[in-house]
């Protein structure tokens, strides 16, 4: 009887800290044109642009895989307010579904710092046509 006196009194001090705790935040998903927009993102640097083809491309450039899109701000606002070292440490460790060094093993840390600007980088939305 007292291990059951013991787990109510527990349970009922721990009921009220559940409603303290903070929920996660909806992401904006994006729209079709976001959508468009990161299909055809390339950085303007064609090395550059090389390296995000074949490392960086398949995931984040379509939402299926669940990465950070580029140039999709929702994606990336609380990810840059982390800062450029935490980025990269996280592109060197892997995170989520990236694996370590994030398909690049061949980059150096300037390289990473090029492609995560250039991913979190919001992309301009089209001009409508006139």
């Amino acid at each position: 009887m007292a291990h059951l006196l013991h787990f109510c009194m527990a349970v009922a001090l721990a009921l009220p800290l559940t409603a303290c705790q903070r929920t996660p935040t909806a992401v904006a998903e994006p729209d079709a044109a976001a959508r468009q927009r990161a299909a055809l993102a390339q950085p303007a640097d064609p090395a550059l642009a090389a390296v995000y083809q074949r490392s960086c491309q398949t995931c984040h450039a379509q939402v299926a895989s669940q990465a950070p899109l580029v140039g999709f701000a929702p994606h990336w606002e609380t990810r840059r307010s982390q800062g450029m070292p935490t980025l990269l440490t996280h592109v060197r460790q892997g995170l989520g579904a990236m694996p370590p060094l994030g398909f690049c093993a061949d980059c150096n840390d300037a390289t990473f710092t090029d492609l995560i600007a250039f991913l979190s980088t919001p992309l301009p939305a089209a001009a409508p046509p006139p």
